[in-house]
C-alpha cells in the first residue's frame, strides 16, 4: 500500500493511494501522459517506478521525476486498504457490521476522471504561466484588444477595433 504525492510548482499537490505496483505505474504513466509527453524508454521508467516503491517499502519514501512533476512514494497504512467501502466477509464472522458503518475511507484512486483533472489543471497552468488565462481558456494573444484583459472580466468599455472593408 502506497501513498502518492504529486507535486508541480504550478498546481496544488495532489494525493492518491495505490494498493499495489501496478496501480502505481498506472498513476506514473498516466503523469506522462497529462503532460502530454512520450515516454522514449519504457523499461527505463518502470525501473524508476519500481525503485520508488522499493525505497517506500524500506521505510523511507521514493521520489521520481516524470517531466516537470514529482512523484513522491511513501509506505501507505495497510489498514486504510482493508475496507474500501464496504466490510469484509471476516468481519462479519466476528460480529463486525454486515454493511457498511460510514467509517471506513474510501481509497484515493488515481482514475479516468483524475486524469483528466490533472490534464486540466496542468493545461491551464501552463496558459496561466505563458500569459494567457487558464479559467476562460485563453492564449496570450486572445485577450481583449482594447484592455489586454481576458473573458473573466467585463469588457463593457472597451473599444472595439473597426471592421475592415471587404475587398
Amino acid at each position: 500500500m502506497y501513498q502518492v504525492t504529486i507535486e508541480h510548482p504550478a498546481i496544488e499537490e495532489q494525493q492518491f493511494d495505490c494498493k499495489d505496483d501496478v496501480e502505481l505505474r498506472t498513476l506514473v504513466f498516466g503523469v506522462h501522459r497529462a503532460q502530454n509527453q512520450e515516454i522514449n524508454d519504457y523499461p527505463q521508467t518502470i525501473a524508476a517506478v519500481d525503485a520508488a516503491r522499493s525505497q517506500a517499502d524500506n521505510g523511507g519514501e521514493g521520489v521520481l521525476k516524470a517531466h516537470a512533476v514529482t512523484i513522491t512514494v511513501e509506505p501507505g497504512d495497510p489498514c486504510a486498504f482493508q475496507c474500501e467501502g464496504h466490510p469484509d466477509d471476516d468481519s462479519v464472522l466476528l460480529g463486525g457490521p454486515e454493511f457498511c458503518d460510514g467509517k471506513c475511507r474510501p481509497r484515493r484512486r488515481f482514475n479516468h476522471k483524475a486524469l483528466v483533472d490533472l490534464c486540466i489543471a496542468l493545461d491551464d497552468a501552463e496558459l496561466d504561466a505563458t500569459g494567457g488565462c487558464g479559467a476562460c481558456g485563453l492564449v496570450a494573444g486572445q485577450m481583449c484588444v482594447d484592455c489586454k484583459r481576458c473573458n473573466c472580466d467585463r469588457h463593457d468599455q472597451c473599444k472595439r477595433p473597426a471592421a475592415e472593408p471587404a475587398q
